[in-house]
């Protein structure tokens, strides 16, 4: 994404993760073969909350697909994906029949690392699905038993640092989620119980005592240096999977989920720092996919949605509202908008756990 929308960490206590996807650095066992706004905010879930995965990386779980335990898990029965979609207009636009159908186009180039990234959900917005929800029911589902790891964009609260930084970062960034919807921080946790129950291991950002500190040294900088923070930490969480997974993985072996400013590929230079995406393109050797997830009744004709690559062709193309819509702006970015369809008030859903 080309500008900021939002800012979105969450703080949860947590109890991670064709060719070969294997980080192309000294220490891998295997190269990788060549083969796509935003940004944080700062809510807190309490320290009691129930752990869903340890907020230390997990050991190799064997195959994809399979828990810690080496149990695989049975994936749902997915309906035949025969959809090649029908161009629609600029950006090499294509038109689906369904969300699942546009996705299974992008897994077909057999990425290493696809980065996910949203424009948070609104106050006000609770009747419309969420990209969070979205994403959990429409999507996720197809990543059973291919990939290993989800790396989500919530920080794990430390108690060790003796003293009170962690708490004044934490009340500092509060300001910069009053406009967004409460039901995003439980959104991210029903995610990660959802990955965990399809095998997929959920992973969280563990900031040390020092990278607290250097956020209120940034006095008024502290948001560019939260934003730096999580794209540097989610990069360092993503390499990690990719060196315990086996070589020749087709995957991808592993989804990040956040703000869409961190995955960005081709990141401006103001938001250079804060992007993981030039990084993974550098170790996965170009399969990495910057995919930009879109619910076009969130799109709004204000200065910053129309700085979004995809907005102009996004309302040439408002009497599609029933297709879900695949844009692609640069070689290895594209953006997903899903259809309009489920826009019915939906019932308050149970958080629930495996």
């Amino acid at each position: 994404m080309q500008s900021r929308i939002s800012f979105f960490c969450l703080y949860v206590a947590w109890s991670l993760f064709g060719g070969a996807c294997t980080p192309h650095t000294s220490s891998a066992r295997q190269p990788a073969a060549r083969t796509a706004h935003s940004a944080t905010s700062v809510a807190s879930v309490p320290a009691q909350a129930a752990p869903l995965a340890s907020s230390e990386p997990a050991q190799d779980a064997g195959a994809p697909g399979r828990g810690a335990a080496g149990a695989r898990p049975a994936c749902p029965e997915l309906p035949s994906v025969a959809d090649e979609g029908t161009p629609c207009g600029e950006l090499h636009c294509l038109a689906f029949d369904s969300a699942a159908a546009a996705f299974a186009h992008l897994l077909a180039h057999q990425p290493c690392v696809i980065g996910v990234g949203e424009s948070h959900a609104q106050k006000g917005d609770e009747s419309i699905p969420s990209a969070t929800r979205r994403f959990a029911e429409l999507l996720l589902p197809s990543l059973c038993g291919r990939s290993r790891a989800m790396v989500l964009e919530v920080w794990v609260p430390r108690n060790d640092c003796g003293d009170q930084r962690v708490k004044q970062v934490e009340q500092a960034q509060k300001p910069a989620i009053t406009t967004q919807s409460k039901s995003n921080k439980d959104e991210y946790v029903a995610l990660g119980y959802s990955a965990k129950r399809l095998g997929i291991e959920p992973s969280a950002l563990v900031p040390t005592c020092d990278e607290y500190q250097s956020i209120l040294d940034a006095g008024p900088d502290s948001i560019e240096r939260m934003l730096a923070l999580i794209g540097s930490k989610t990069a360092e969480r993503v390499i990690e999977a990719l060196h315990r997974a086996p070589a020749f993985e087709p995957g991808p072996v592993v989804i990040t989920y956040g703000g869409a400013l961190h995955n960005d590929a081709e990141p401006t230079p103001e938001h250079q720092d804060f992007s993981y995406g030039p990084r993974l393109l550098t170790e996965t050797q170009g399969r990495y996919i910057e995919l930009d997830l879109i619910v076009r009744e969130f799109v709004k004709d204000t200065e910053l949605w129309k700085k979004q690559p995809y907005y102009r062709a996004l309302r040439n193309n408002s009497k599609q509202k029933d297709k879900t819509l695949l844009y692609q702006w640069g070689e290895h970015s594209y953006g997903l908008v899903f259809d309009s369809s489920r826009t019915q008030p939906l019932p308050r859903r149970k958080l629930e756990q495996p």
